[in-house]
Parts: structure tokens; C-alpha cells; sequence
């Protein structure tokens, strides 16, 4: 029995001093623990700022709870509508932590919403918008990390200037003297003072979860970035693989719709054959059809690829091109009169451009304009400018232009020269030899009146002799001078140009006789004018020594 009672209290002694040994080892853990978090906590700044945000949100809902009994307890709708705007404006706070708590550990990646919603009726604007919406949602997700950026810019900039007025006021408060202060002035200075100080604090949290989550952000943002290199080969082998494949698809398509075109002007030779309004007609529709087919190639790419996204660029960009060209339909139906050959510019027809008479060839967009008397001038215009002239029918006799290059003209009745070159704007001058070069502007040119002497030219010249031979002044003198001057041009160079010559009687003074001189020649001696003026004049004064006349000059 004594036994039995010395094991009882043996078991009682040893577990005891167990329970007692566990008691301290676990008094003695906790406040390890609780260091040993502290630590950790004190060493991640994250955690000091969500442990914060935590705190500020128990806080915030005790207020909420106090605001709440005191709505219940208000009288007037004043007091109410105070109260209840002081409930809202925690409410939004306590929301705003709770995000904040969020964004810090999502670093401000956003699953975003599911915008798909069932349409009941036809809407072609929304229809527009949902063809659109992934273009602008992937837009939209592009940039939301720099617009979250430039936002926690702008709020750590505006809390860090509250900070500064802040501590301004309460600087100015310190600055007052508390000691003068009734009990009523003092507790107001204190709740003002204590109001302020928990501005400060408030800004002071609000400013370190901006830096945090502004952190957060960009750190995320490093990690994820990706080398040129790496973007270049997801671009190839993705959204550039499916642009590539579709322009491709669209030139073909041009282009084989042109060939087709081409191949069927060729067959039935229509080329050279000036086509009638129906052949425009069908050609026209041709076109628009190509334009079709094209852009129907280049659609069935993107949907073959399944992206939405070019489809959306596309479609923005053709809506786009369409409201730009929106005022310009008027001009695309003029236009269009003017590929159909009913416009006030016609083919085959001839126009004056810059005075120069050009005749208009085959109607396209860009419509070739020649002028047959100089191959050389050539002009391309669009419709769009075609369109501001008005043609009209060429006439048998067409007088094309005044010249060409190598003529030989006179300009204002006393300025000759050689024609050497010819342009839309201005003509070029010189000697026969091609020197000494002057230019005219076609206006100033065709204002000079020219006279081409490459078409056939008249040499004037006029010849004087004295009073003494008055008896056979009007008939003899005449004819012998006419057929001296003509042998003895024969004998020149240019004498087989020469076509006419005749001397003719112009007047009698007191004390002279004046002939007139005339040769016509062709325009292959166009280039001796000047040297027929001399042999004329040398010729006459020859027969008046043969003949014994005294000649006279001025």
C-alpha cells in the first residue's frame, strides 16, 4: 500500500514539473517569435505599408461604425446630408486601401472585365464598335501600364506638396503661444493642431503607398521586359507574318486582275481603237471590281489568320480614309465623267496649256497630253486637273505652235534667231551658230507676234541712186537691177532657195531715186538671212558701177 502511494506522488511530481518546464518554453517562444517577425517586418519595407493599410482600414471602419449611429441618431436632413457625405467619403477611402492593399501585391495587373454581351437589335454603330473593340481594347491594354504610372506620378507629386503645406501649417501653429490661451481656445488649438497633424500623417501613408505601388510596378515591369531582338521574332511570326501574307494576297490580286485586263486588251486589239462609252463603262466597273477583289483578299487573310486586331486596323483605317475623302466625292464623280469620256475634257480633243496647244490621249488617271509638232513636250496630268480645262475639237489646219527646235524665227519685227530648245514654260534663243542664248517665257514669246522663216521667208531691202537718171528711173533701172541681183544670187550658196526677185520703184525725193528690193526664198536658208540682206545690197551697188549710176546711202 505505502508503495502504491509513493508511485501515485511520483507520477503527480513528474508531471508537474513537465507541465511547468512547457509552460516557460512557451512563454519564452512567443516573444521570440513575435521578435523575429518584427524583425522580418521592420527589414520589408512591403510589409510595413500593407501592415499600415491594414490598420487605416480598421480605423477608418470604426469611424464608419461611429458615423453610421450617428446618422441614426440625426434629426434634421442637414445633419443627415452631413453625416451621410462624411459616411461616403470613407467609404470611397476604405475602398481605395483595399486596392491599394492589392495593387501592391497584383504589381497592377488587372484581369479585366468580360464585355461580351448578347445583341438583341440591328445597331450599326454598335455593330462598328464591336468590329473595332479588339483594336482598341488591345490599344487600351497597352498602354494602361504607363497610364497607372503617370497616375502614381501625378499622386506621389501631389502628396509630396500637401506634405510641404502641411508642414508649413504646422509650423505656423507651433508657432503660436499656447500659454495665453483660454481653456475653450486651448482645446479648440489642440483639435485644429491634432487635425493637421493627422493630415500630415495621412498624406505621409498615402505618399509611401504611391512609391510602393509606383515600385512595384516598375520592378514587375523589369522583370517582364524582353530583348529587340525577342519582340522582333514575335512580330515576324506573328502580327508581321499575317501583314505580310495579306499585302501579298492584295497585290496579287491587283496585279493579276491587271494582267487579266491587259490580256484581253491585247486579244481583242482595242488598244489603238478608241473605245466608246459602253467599253468605259465596262472598264470602269473593271476597276472598282479589282479594288473589290483586292481588299476582299486581304480581309480573308486576316480572318483566315483569326486577327482581330488587324482587322480592326483596317477597317479603322478605310473609315478613316473615307471621312478625309468625304468632300471630295463631288470631284470623284467629275472624275469619273471624265473615264467615261463625258467631261469637259475629252480624248482626242486639244486644250491650251500655258498657251502651248496639247492634245489629250487615252483617258486614265494619269492621262499622257502631247503635242504632235513637238514630240519632245510631253505632259502627264491627273483627272483632278484635267478636269479644270475644257477641250475642244482639233482642227484640220491645227496650228500646234509658232515653231519648232531648229527653226529660225523673228521676234518684234527686228530680233531673229535660231530656235534651240523648247519647254511647257519657256523657249530658248540664239544664233544660227548656237551661241549667245536668251530666254522667253512662252507668254512673253507668243506676245512677240514670231515669224517663222524655217516655213518660207520675204528679204527687204531698199537701194538708192542719184536724181540724173530720171528718164528711165520707173522701167529700165528696174529690170536691170532685177536680173543682175537675180544672177548673181544664183551664184551664192543659197541661190537654189531663192524663189522670187523683183525690184520695184518706191519713190523719188529732190535729189534721189529709192528702189525696194524683194526676194522670196524657202525656209531651207533661213539661216543666212542676214547674208542675203549683204549680197543684195552688194549686188545692186555692182550693176550701178557697171552701169555707171552714182548710188547713194543714208
Amino acid at each position: 500500500m505505502n508503495n502504491n502511494k509513493h508511485l501515485v506522488c511520483c507520477f503527480l511530481i513528474c508531471y508537474m514539473v513537465n507541465a511547468f518546464s512547457s509552460d516557460i518554453q512557451a512563454k519564452d517562444n512567443i516573444p521570440r517569435n513575435t521578435i523575429n517577425q518584427q524583425s522580418h517586418n521592420y527589414n520589408d519595407p512591403a510589409a510595413i505599408v500593407l501592415n499600415d493599410i491594414i490598420k487605416k482600414i480598421r480605423t477608418y471602419k470604426k469611424e464608419l461604425d461611429k458615423q453610421s449611429k450617428l446618422l441614426t441618431k440625426a434629426r434634421t436632413d442637414q445633419e443627415k446630408e452631413k453625416i451621410q457625405s462624411k459616411i461616403d467619403t470613407i467609404e470611397q477611402t476604405i475602398a481605395d486601401q483595399e486596392d491599394s492593399f492589392e495593387m501592391i501585391l497584383t504589381a497592377g495587373i488587372d484581369l479585366g472585365t468580360d464585355e461580351t454581351t448578347a445583341k438583341k437589335d440591328f445597331d450599326w454603330q454598335q455593330d462598328l464598335i464591336e468590329i473595332i473593340q479588339p483594336f482598341l481594347r488591345e490599344l487600351h491594354e497597352l498602354t494602361e501600364n504607363k497610364r497607372k504610372l503617370d497616375n502614381l506620378h501625378f499622386r506621389i507629386t501631389f502628396y509630396q506638396q500637401q506634405i510641404a503645406k502641411i508642414n508649413e501649417v504646422l509650423k505656423h501653429i507651433s508657432k503660436i503661444n499656447q500659454e495665453n490661451l483660454q481653456t475653450e481656445a486651448l482645446a479648440e488649438f489642440e483639435r485644429i493642431n491634432q487635425k493637421w497633424q493627422d493630415q500630415l500623417d495621412e498624406s505621409k501613408h498615402l505618399f509611401e503607398v504611391a512609391q510602393l505601388q509606383r515600385d512595384e510596378m516598375i520592378q514587375f515591369k523589369t522583370e517582364q521586359e524582353r530583348s529587340f531582338f525577342n519582340y522582333i521574332q514575335e512580330f515576324s511570326e506573328g502580327r508581321g507574318a499575317t501583314l505580310f501574307l495579306a499585302l501579298t494576297a492584295f497585290i496579287s490580286v491587283y496585279f493579276m486582275m491587271l494582267l487579266i485586263l491587259k490580256f484581253f486588251s491585247l486579244l481583242l486589239n482595242h488598244r489603238d481603237k478608241k473605245r466608246n462609252y459602253f467599253q468605259r463603262v465596262i472598264l470602269v466597273l473593271y476597276y472598282f471590281l479589282t479594288g473589290i477583289l483586292a481588299l476582299t483578299a486581304f480581309f480573308y487573310v486576316l480572318e483566315a489568320r483569326d486577327d482581330a486586331v488587324m482587322t480592326g486596323i483596317t477597317i479603322v483605317i478605310l473609315i478613316s480614309i473615307a471621312w478625309v475623302l468625304k468632300n471630295s466625292i463631288p470631284a470623284f464623280f467629275e472624275e469619273l465623267r471624265l473615264l467615261l469620256n463625258t467631261g469637259s475634257a475629252r480624248e482626242g480633243e486639244c486644250i491650251s496649256y500655258n498657251g502651248i496647244t496639247m492634245q489629250i490621249g487615252s483617258l486614265h488617271y494619269y492621262t499622257n497630253l502631247t503635242n504632235p509638232l513637238l514630240p519632245e513636250l510631253k505632259l502627264r496630268l491627273t483627272l483632278s486637273e484635267l478636269a479644270k480645262y475644257v477641250s475642244r475639237p482639233v482642227s484640220k489646219d491645227e496650228p500646234w505652235f509658232p515653231c519648232k527646235v531648229g527653226d529660225y524665227v523673228m521676234l518684234y519685227g527686228d530680233i531673229y534667231g535660231k530656235v534651240k530648245n523648247i519647254t511647257l514654260e519657256n523657249i530658248v534663243l540664239s544664233l544660227p551658230n548656237g551661241t549667245m542664248p536668251i530666254t522667253y517665257t512662252i507668254e512673253d514669246f507668243l506676245y512677240s507676234t514670231p515669224r517663222n522663216f524655217s516655213l518660207g521667208f520675204v528679204v527687204t531691202t531698199k537701194f538708192r541712186i542719184d536724181l540724173n537718171n530720171l528718164e528711165i528711173s520707173t522701167v529700165e533701172i528696174p529690170k536691170i537691177l532685177t536680173e543682175g541681183i537675180h544672177q548673181g544670187i544664183l551664184k551664192e550658196s543659197f541661190g537654189v532657195s531663192l524663189i522670187d526677185l523683183s525690184v520695184h520703184f518706191a519713190k523719188a525725193d529732190s535729189s534721189v531715186l529709192e528702189y525696194e528690193i524683194i526676194a522670196n526664198f524657202d525656209g531651207a536658208a533661213a539661216n543666212e538671212f542676214y547674208s542675203i540682206i549683204r549680197a543684195l545690197q552688194r549686188y545692186a551697188v555692182q550693176i550701178c558701177n557697171q552701169q555707171q549710176w552714182i548710188s547713194i546711202t543714208e
